[in-house]
């Protein structure tokens, strides 16, 4: 049975007056590389898309990953709690508006796409049929989810409820290579869960080799290729396969 779209996807929470205070914010240190519709420039990507702000969202984080992340480059911002949690509200309520017909309201015109053209998408420039089959893991699926579940399942795989796959690692060092799942990676350690399930830690020294899988990638890559059009034709068509 499907899953009704409200529930799968909580309502984010909005404070308007620190929404004010962030969209001040991001004007003078965002919109110039992010332009004025956080939809990016030649200079900054589409934030709209951006799997860290719509994390932010989704889970009503207000900010906490946000300004860790600022910090780093090319950002280099120090945000204290109050200013990330106003960032967070501006970019939450921009995505809202933009979605428009998003996760705060029932979704419409989902299914105003080109079933044709999103199989085309299907086999060629999106390249989903190099890991997935009409007749193998998407036979049935319109039966299994609703359209907007279908839509966010493609777009964002590694949200939302439900079992994910884990990323995995592979870290060398001393002439040894230990496998497992990922657990945490920065510049200076990563992290992983082995075989056995202990958890175990390695500082990344200039010997020391890490090599991850992130079984979604296909799918990340492409929130920086698809059009509107594309997603609208590639739900179209999705909801066809029998």
């Amino acid at each position: 049975m499907a899953t009704p779209a409200l529930a799968q996807f909580p309502r984010s929470v909005i404070d308007t007056a620190a929404a004010e205070r962030g969209r001040a914010m991001y004007d003078k240190q965002c919109a110039r590389c992010h332009g004025d519709d956080v939809r990016g420039t030649q200079d900054g990507p589409d934030l709209i898309r951006s799997l860290r702000v719509l994390h932010d969202r989704r889970q009503n984080l207000h900010g906490a990953e946000l300004a860790p992340y600022m910090k780093e480059a090319p950002h280099k911002v120090s945000l204290n709690a109050k200013e990330a949690a106003d960032l967070s509200n501006f970019l939450s309520f921009s995505v809202n508006k933009i979605l428009r017909s998003g996760y705060d309201s029932e979704p419409k015109n989902l299914l105003s796409g080109d079933a044709k053209a999103g199989e085309a998408y299907f086999n060629g420039a999106g390249g989903c049929s190099k890991c997935h089959s009409t007749t193998g893991d998407l036979a049935g699926i319109s039966k299994r989810m609703s359209v907007a579940g279908l839509q966010q399942k493609f777009l964002f795989p590694n949200s939302g409820f439900g079992n994910k796959k884990k990323t995995e690692v592979e870290v060398t060092t001393g002439g040894q290579t230990i496998p497992g799942e990922l657990v945490r990676i920065d510049d200076f350690t990563v992290a992983l869960k082995d075989k056995d399930g202990r958890f175990r830690s390695f500082n990344r020294t200039p010997t020391v080799k890490v090599k991850t899988t992130d079984p979604y990638a296909g799918h990340a890559a492409l929130l920086d290729r698809y059009t509107d059009a594309d997603i609208h034709n590639l739900t179209a068509y999705l909801v066809t396969i029998p």
